[in-house]
């Protein structure tokens, strides 16, 4: 080999090498020192997603979700199921603190070191008076995700009115950084704030929302729904190595509230072709005795109670949840996604958008029925020519499309586009969404749009 052709070569080497070499991660501290000093920084309060929290038994403070890392590999959560039996006899639950993370997987921990550590914020615990030497406080919306995001809305105005008294600031604005379910409880509240608005078709707009929140952080957040609910009220949720089942997780609002979008177009024939399907219309499911209304799930409710009187009653219990579920599910993505003026709130969409996420659903069908798949692999009545892989999936973080996180996509609405909300600005890195919150880009960019002045 010639000296020429083995400088080539190293050369080369050195080139691929500098080229798959982990990038440096932003000096947070250096890029955000000057701005920390900033006394008059509005607190933050952060909403988790789904089962971003704690649940705990409020007497013995026994952890029931998520428990041991043997209660994640082997439970079924049956416990957690919000019959009404179950919480008559005083087996409700109550959120204890953030799920921070589970062995080496992390969730929320290093966003509390970058807010605590970087931006010299501290927690506040509400009720808890706030000097004016030192005000730089963040807070916690600790929810139960089981119940309809409006219980949680309720609280996010509860939890402004005390941080106001706390500063002795009865016109303070705060900042809100939302990741996934957490940001449908922002966008709601910022639209109409404590009021349920689901009664009617008529949507009523909420003065207040520029007044009380200046900055909003939307993370991961399905504004326009996301498919995997469909798959999930149709076959459980997975959780490491188990699932929790279908009849536990009806008994949950949240899942129907994320559903897709009404007026979106989601299922598709095998052949490709947009079909009319209404995911919230009730006896679409019981006719195909999908969900809750499947022999499987029957089986196991009726095998589980003490005798079949209390079976069907537990069966018929569950399929009302299932019908109200959907009504009030139906109403809040209506309601999320009616015209929104800007009024002066600056809103961010950071997420992710390097991964093939399911954002459509085929209308299977094989010898057993009819099912909604949203994997291509799972499709059983193939055309050929048909790539269900494009018709399937787009662009997203494994959960969320990125259409879905900027509430874009659906048909216009007087000759608008229909947008969800007016965004300021938008972000979207490669991270999958449970990991969207400890990443330092995301992380950079947040402190770049909550310390800017």
């Amino acid at each position: 080999m010639t000296r020429f052709l083995r400088l080539l070569m190293l050369s080369a080497s050195l080139c691929l090498a500098a080229c798959t070499t982990t990038p440096e991660r932003p000096d947070l501290a250096r890029l955000y020192e000057a701005d920390v000093q900033n006394d008059r920084q509005p607190p933050v309060i952060l909403i988790h997603g789904l089962m971003g929290s704690t649940l705990v038994e409020p007497e013995s403070g026994k952890e029931f979700w998520p428990g041991s890392i043997g209660t994640l590999a082997f439970s079924e959560y049956r416990e957690l199921a919000r019959m009404k039996a179950a919480e008559a006899d005083g087996g409700a639950l109550v959120p204890g603190d953030l799920f921070y993370g589970v062995g080496r997987t992390d969730y929320y921990q290093a966003l509390i070191d970058t807010l605590e550590g970087v931006g010299r914020f501290k927690r506040g615990t509400p009720g808890t008076p706030v000097q004016a030497d030192d005000r730089r406080r963040y807070y916690v919306l600790l929810y139960d995700w089981r119940k309809e995001n409006l219980e949680a809305v309720r609280q996010l105005h509860a939890l402004i009115d005390q941080i106001r008294v706390d500063y002795r600031d009865p016109d303070l604005a705060v900042d809100i950084l939302a990741h996934s379910n957490g940001g449908l409880i922002a966008n709601y509240y910022l639209r109409y704030g404590p009021n349920d608005v689901l009664t009617s078709d008529e949507f009523i707009p909420w003065e207040q929302g520029a007044h009380r929140i200046r900055r909003m952080v939307l993370l991961g957040t399905p504004s326009l729904g996301a498919v995997t609910s469909l798959e999930r009220l149709q076959q459980g949720f997975k959780i490491a190595w188990r699932t929790v089942p279908v009849e536990v997780l009806v008994t949950f609002a949240t899942p129907f509230e994320a559903l897709p979008h009404p007026d979106a177009q989601v299922v598709y024939s095998p052949e490709g072709q947009p079909i009319p399907f209404n995911i919230y219309d009730a006896d679409a499911w019981r006719v195909r005795r999908w969900s809750v209304f499947s022999p499987d799930v029957e089986a196991r409710v009726l095998a589980a109670a003490p005798d079949r009187a209390t079976g069907e009653l537990n069966m018929a219990q569950l399929q009302a949840y299932f019908v109200r579920h959907l009504a009030r599910a139906r109403q809040f993505q209506r309601a999320l996604s009616a015209p929104m003026p800007a009024n002066g709130v600056e809103v961010a969409v950071f997420g992710g958008d390097c991964t093939l996420t399911p954002a459509r659903a085929v209308l299977d069908r094989d010898a057993g029925g009819e099912r909604l798949v949203i994997r291509p692999d799972q499709v059983k009545a193939r055309v050929e020519g048909v790539d269900y892989e494009r018709l399937l999936l787009q662009p997203g973080d494994g959960l969320v499309t990125r259409d879905a996180q900027l509430g874009r996509g659906l048909p216009p609405i007087g000759g608008r586009a229909g947008n969800t909300h007016p965004v300021s600005q938008s972000f979207f890195l490669c991270e999958r969404h449970d990991q969207l919150s400890v990443n330092p880009y995301f992380q950079n960019n947040l402190l770049y749009f909550l310390l800017g002045r």
